[in-house]
């Protein structure tokens, strides 16, 4: 089973590139994002944050969200509490799965800023890093509705530059036109690591 670790900015298109390689390719999506807001869920967790962000009252999405893009610091307060818990339940499901995928996807914004980066490419994982101007990935955020303009910024300032993102990736992608030309893409790069 590949182990192939798919990152990016805010709206570059990971969603897309996960779902294109399930279908295609029968890959399991680990979706980081979503395995973090359950993460959040559970007791200890919810302890730790109350911990590290005293000002916090009630532990609800829309106050974490506030928090954790407060700053960078916070984020990365944040990030130091959630993701060895979601590493944890990633090297989980990797061995869950071993054998029933060809690839195990790990669909992960944060995977260079949490760190994480290290520990799965030292275990054999590939990392794609997708791309895509600033102003096409605004356009996107703010077309999905749930996040206003000044959010968006907000939270594209607060990620890893691009120039940072490409130092740790094996195969970078560009997302700036049609969802069919940015398939033939990633086609193009799993022939490869297929043949690898």
């Amino acid at each position: 089973m590949i182990i192939l670790g798919v990152t990016g900015g805010l709206a570059s298109g990971k969603s897309i590139i996960s779902s294109h390689l399930k279908e295609k390719y029968k890959a399991y999506i680990f979706d980081a994002d979503v395995e973090a807001k359950r993460v959040l869920h559970t007791k200890k967790v919810k302890k730790e944050i109350l911990n590290a962000f005293p000002e916090i009252k009630l532990l609800d999405n829309n106050t974490l969200a506030r928090v954790a893009f407060k700053s960078k610091e916070s984020q990365k307060k944040l990030n130091n509490i959630i993701h060895p818990h979601v590493d944890k339940e990633i090297e989980k499901r990797i061995f869950e799965k071993e054998g029933s995928h060809p690839f195990f996807v790990i669909d992960a914004a944060l995977i260079i800023e949490s760190g994480s980066v290290n520990t799965f490419k030292n275990n054999g994982m590939t990392l794609l890093v997708v791309l895509a101007d600033e102003q096409l990935r605004k356009e996107r955020a703010e077309l999905r509705g749930n996040l206003v303009e000044e959010t968006v910024l907000e939270r594209m300032r607060l990620q890893l530059p691009d120039s940072e993102k490409i130092k740790y990736a094996d195969y970078v992608v560009k997302n700036n036109s049609t969802k069919s030309e940015l398939f033939q893409k990633i086609d193009k790069i799993i022939a490869k690591i297929n043949n690898e």
